[in-house]
């Protein structure tokens, strides 16, 4: 059947293709002969002439042109047109519905014995409930009772405990202010010696005071300045070296503070941790410090001012110096490096210069 019915839509279109040919044929003709010019086509010419006699090309073109959409509309129709249906589809959808028809019983079975277990696990959940229900509220009451029971015992020894215990207290409160009495009366006493003590022992700080002031006076005109540092103390004690580094100096065969100051910086600069500026500084910092009267705190503002050895020190003019040196010690006041207290005076800075002269 697909296959007559290709043939007839392809014979169907081959003459809607004739009849379009020949109607541009007929209008190529009106164009260059004329509406009236009489034409006899090939083939078809002499069997229409017969039947109607001769036609101009206007009648020719209006029959193409008929023709055109007769063959045109018939090749829609042939081609558009619904087939029977075909057997083996129409026994295949019989054959689909059945198998639906049975599976859909088969559905509804299944669901039905599916909503009866659902409504029987449902009761026995119910029954289950209801029991444990129940059980519980048996547990609740019991519990309730034993610690109500509890409650009553609990409060009972409270009350003796805090009956005993007020006793207790009452008794040893009295005891206590029993003892403080005696106690006070002889803290009074005492007092009073402690008093008479007191000021026999201010009158007597007095004295050792003024004693000690004028020892250190005498002991600073008969004795000199010592060194805080001396050439043969270990490198550790110089602000700024450490164990490891102290380890690193005496790997260099550097053992005490003179061979410290004595060894090229450069040399330190290559075989330690510390830069060569570093180790310049903590060389100009222990001759300073060797220095009598000159601490740590006063070594690092006289590095800071520019002074790193006891000739430098010694060539300075007082006035300058002290003008540096203050403006150092604010910078380290401010940053709390030293107190107000530690601020080198005028006196001290002139100890220094003369001291590094000598």
């Amino acid at each position: 059947m697909p296959v007559k019915r290709g043939v007839a839509v392809w014979i169907s279109g081959f003459l809607t293709f004739l009849a379009v040919l020949s109607s541009f044929g007929m209008a190529i003709y009106w164009i260059r002969e004329g509406r009236d010019f009489i034409l006899r086509p090939y083939l078809v010419g002499d069997i229409i002439g017969n039947l109607v006699g001769d036609l101009s090309v206007e009648n020719y073109l209006w029959i193409s042109l008929i023709a055109t959409f007769v063959f045109l509309g018939l090749t829609c129709i042939i081609a558009y047109r619904k087939l029977p249906p075909d057997p083996e589809i129409v026994k295949m959808f019989v054959k689909v519905g059945g198998n639906l028809a049975a599976l859909r019983k088969t559905q509804e079975a299944t669901s039905t014995e599916l909503g009866e277990n659902i409504e029987n696990n449902r009761k026995t959940s119910r029954e289950l409930f209801k029991k444990v229900d129940t059980n519980l509220e048996g547990a609740k009451k019991e519990t309730l009772a034993v610690m109500e029971k509890q409650g009553k015992t609990i409060q009972k020894a409270r009350r003796e405990m805090v009956s005993t215990v007020e006793t207790k207290v009452g008794e040893t409160r009295g005891e206590m202010l029993g003892a403080l009495k005696k106690q006070e009366t002889t803290i009074l006493g005492v007092r009073r010696l402690n008093e008479q003590g007191a000021a026999s022992l201010k009158e007597q700080m007095a004295e050792l005071e003024d004693v000690k002031i004028r020892l250190e006076r005498i002991e600073e005109k008969i004795m000199s300045p010592q060194p805080r540092l001396n050439s043969q103390d270990n490198p550790e004690v110089i602000k700024g070296i450490g164990p490891r580094l102290g380890e690193e100096l005496r790997a260099m065969g550097i053992t005490n503070v003179g061979e410290l100051i004595t060894v090229d910086p450069a040399i330190i600069g290559e075989k330690t941790r510390v830069s060569q500026d570093m180790a310049e500084r903590l060389q100009a910092t222990a001759q300073l410090r060797m220095i009598p009267s000159v601490d740590e705190n006063d070594a690092e503002m006289l590095v800071d001012a520019g002074i790193t050895s006891r000739k430098k020190l010694a060539d300075q003019d007082l006035v300058q110096l002290s003008r540096r040196i203050s403006e150092i010690a604010k910078t380290y006041i401010e940053e709390g490096k030293v107190s107000k207290e530690e601020n080198p005076t005028i006196e001290e800075i002139s100890s220094w210069i003369r001291i590094a002269k000598s």
